[in-house]
Protein backbone atom coordinates (compact mmCIF):
# COMPACT_ATOMS: atom_id res chain seq x y z
CA UNK A 1 0.00 0.00 0.00
CA UNK A 2 1.43 3.27 -0.89
CA UNK A 3 1.99 6.10 1.95
CA UNK A 4 2.02 8.97 -1.12
CA UNK A 5 -0.94 11.36 -0.46
CA UNK A 6 -3.88 12.01 -2.52
CA UNK A 7 -4.70 15.53 -4.08
CA UNK A 8 -8.03 16.04 -5.39
CA UNK A 9 -9.94 18.76 -6.78
CA UNK A 10 -13.69 19.17 -6.60
CA UNK A 11 -16.01 22.34 -7.29
CA UNK A 12 -16.70 24.36 -4.71
CA UNK A 13 -20.17 26.57 -3.23
CA UNK A 14 -20.96 29.16 -1.07
CA UNK A 15 -20.67 26.74 2.25
CA UNK A 16 -16.52 26.86 1.42
CA UNK A 17 -15.98 29.98 1.67
CA UNK A 18 -15.27 29.88 4.90
CA UNK A 19 -13.02 27.11 4.65
CA UNK A 20 -10.65 28.75 1.87
CA UNK A 21 -10.29 31.73 4.37
CA UNK A 22 -7.39 30.55 6.46
CA UNK A 23 -5.97 29.58 3.49
CA UNK A 24 -5.95 33.29 2.44
CA UNK A 25 -4.82 34.26 5.07
CA UNK A 26 -2.02 31.88 5.04
CA UNK A 27 -1.14 32.15 1.23
CA UNK A 28 -1.33 36.27 0.81
CA UNK A 29 1.05 38.76 2.58
CA UNK A 30 -0.76 41.20 3.86
CA UNK A 31 1.89 44.12 2.53
CA UNK A 32 0.48 43.37 -0.58
CA UNK A 33 -3.33 43.53 0.10
CA UNK A 34 -3.91 40.65 -2.09
CA UNK A 35 -6.03 38.50 0.11
CA UNK A 36 -9.73 38.78 -0.50
CA UNK A 37 -12.28 38.60 2.36
CA UNK A 38 -15.22 36.31 2.73
CA UNK A 39 -17.74 39.06 1.62
CA UNK A 40 -15.78 39.53 -1.89
CA UNK A 41 -15.02 35.67 -2.12
CA UNK A 42 -18.88 35.65 -2.39
CA UNK A 43 -19.99 38.53 -4.49
CA UNK A 44 -17.21 36.74 -7.13
CA UNK A 45 -19.11 33.00 -6.50
CA UNK A 46 -22.04 34.90 -7.36
CA UNK A 47 -20.90 36.12 -10.85
CA UNK A 48 -22.19 34.57 -13.37
CA UNK A 49 -19.72 32.08 -15.07
CA UNK A 50 -17.34 32.27 -12.33
CA UNK A 51 -16.11 28.80 -10.51
CA UNK A 52 -14.48 28.06 -7.28
CA UNK A 53 -12.03 25.02 -7.25
CA UNK A 54 -11.34 23.41 -3.78
CA UNK A 55 -8.18 21.50 -3.94
CA UNK A 56 -8.08 18.36 -0.91
CA UNK A 57 -4.54 17.13 -0.21
CA UNK A 58 -5.74 13.61 1.84
CA UNK A 59 -8.89 14.73 2.11
CA UNK A 60 -8.04 18.15 3.95
CA UNK A 61 -8.78 21.40 1.89
CA UNK A 62 -5.24 23.24 1.17
CA UNK A 63 -6.10 24.99 -1.96
CA UNK A 64 -8.34 26.70 -3.78
CA UNK A 65 -8.90 28.41 -7.25
CA UNK A 66 -11.59 31.36 -8.20
CA UNK A 67 -11.76 31.44 -12.02
CA UNK A 68 -14.51 33.25 -14.85
CA UNK A 69 -15.08 32.32 -17.69
CA UNK A 70 -16.79 34.58 -20.58
CA UNK A 71 -16.82 33.48 -24.38
CA UNK A 72 -13.59 31.97 -25.96
CA UNK A 73 -11.31 33.34 -22.46
CA UNK A 74 -10.97 31.85 -18.97
CA UNK A 75 -9.73 34.66 -16.54
CA UNK A 76 -8.10 33.14 -13.49
CA UNK A 77 -8.98 35.42 -10.72
CA UNK A 78 -6.89 33.91 -8.25
CA UNK A 79 -5.04 30.82 -7.01
CA UNK A 80 -3.64 29.54 -3.32
CA UNK A 81 -2.29 27.31 -1.62
CA UNK A 82 -1.72 26.87 2.21
CA UNK A 83 1.12 27.54 3.68
CA UNK A 84 1.59 24.08 4.96
CA UNK A 85 0.99 22.23 1.80
CA UNK A 86 3.47 24.32 -0.15
CA UNK A 87 5.59 21.78 -2.78
CA UNK A 88 3.54 18.97 -2.25
CA UNK A 89 1.76 19.86 -5.88
CA UNK A 90 -1.56 21.32 -4.74
CA UNK A 91 -1.09 24.82 -7.32
CA UNK A 92 -0.16 22.59 -9.97
CA UNK A 93 -2.77 20.14 -9.79
CA UNK A 94 -5.36 22.90 -9.68
CA UNK A 95 -3.90 24.83 -12.62
CA UNK A 96 -3.93 21.08 -14.37
CA UNK A 97 -7.76 21.10 -13.80
CA UNK A 98 -8.50 24.83 -14.74
CA UNK A 99 -6.79 23.52 -18.27
CA UNK A 100 -8.50 20.14 -18.30
CA UNK A 101 -11.92 22.12 -17.52
CA UNK A 102 -11.04 24.76 -20.26
CA UNK A 103 -10.01 22.39 -22.76
CA UNK A 104 -13.12 20.85 -22.22
CA UNK A 105 -15.52 23.63 -22.41
CA UNK A 106 -13.37 24.87 -25.48
CA UNK A 107 -11.83 27.84 -24.93
CA UNK A 108 -8.93 29.33 -26.34
CA UNK A 109 -7.25 31.30 -23.66
CA UNK A 110 -6.53 31.64 -19.98
CA UNK A 111 -4.83 34.56 -18.33
CA UNK A 112 -4.44 36.49 -15.31
CA UNK A 113 -3.25 39.67 -13.93
CA UNK A 114 -0.81 39.55 -11.19
CA UNK A 115 1.43 41.58 -9.07
CA UNK A 116 5.48 42.09 -10.68
CA UNK A 117 7.13 40.20 -8.28
CA UNK A 118 4.30 37.28 -7.31
CA UNK A 119 6.18 34.00 -6.61
CA UNK A 120 3.42 32.46 -8.19
CA UNK A 121 4.83 33.82 -11.58
CA UNK A 122 7.43 30.41 -11.13
CA UNK A 123 3.67 28.34 -11.76
CA UNK A 124 2.72 30.15 -14.73
CA UNK A 125 5.74 30.18 -16.87
CA UNK A 126 6.11 26.28 -16.05
CA UNK A 127 2.30 25.94 -17.49
CA UNK A 128 3.78 28.41 -20.62
CA UNK A 129 1.91 31.43 -19.70
CA UNK A 130 3.35 34.54 -21.51
CA UNK A 131 3.18 38.32 -20.61
CA UNK A 132 1.28 40.09 -22.81
CA UNK A 133 0.72 43.20 -21.02
CA UNK A 134 1.94 45.30 -18.11
CA UNK A 135 0.23 48.25 -16.33
CA UNK A 136 2.92 51.02 -14.47
CA UNK A 137 2.43 50.79 -10.60
CA UNK A 138 -1.00 49.73 -10.40
CA UNK A 139 -1.20 47.69 -7.37
CA UNK A 140 -0.49 49.64 -4.35
CA UNK A 141 1.02 47.60 -1.24
CA UNK A 142 1.83 48.50 2.22
CA UNK A 143 3.81 51.87 3.11
CA UNK A 144 2.21 53.67 -0.16
CA UNK A 145 5.09 50.82 -1.98
CA UNK A 146 3.36 51.02 -6.11
CA UNK A 147 3.84 47.44 -7.80
CA UNK A 148 3.36 46.87 -11.55
CA UNK A 149 0.62 44.54 -12.52
CA UNK A 150 1.60 41.87 -15.72
CA UNK A 151 -1.28 40.27 -17.92
CA UNK A 152 -0.10 36.63 -18.80
CA UNK A 153 -1.97 34.07 -21.17
CA UNK A 154 -1.76 30.35 -22.18
CA UNK A 155 -3.03 29.92 -25.23
CA UNK A 156 -4.72 26.36 -25.33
Amino acid sequence: MSNKAKISINDGEAMDIASIIPIMDSAFDPQFGEAWNSAQCLSMLAMPHTDLFIALYDEQICGFAFTRSLYEDVELLMIATHSDYERKGIATALMQHIIKIAKRDSRERIFLEMREGNSAEILYNYFGFENISERKNYYKGSANIHYNAITKQLLI
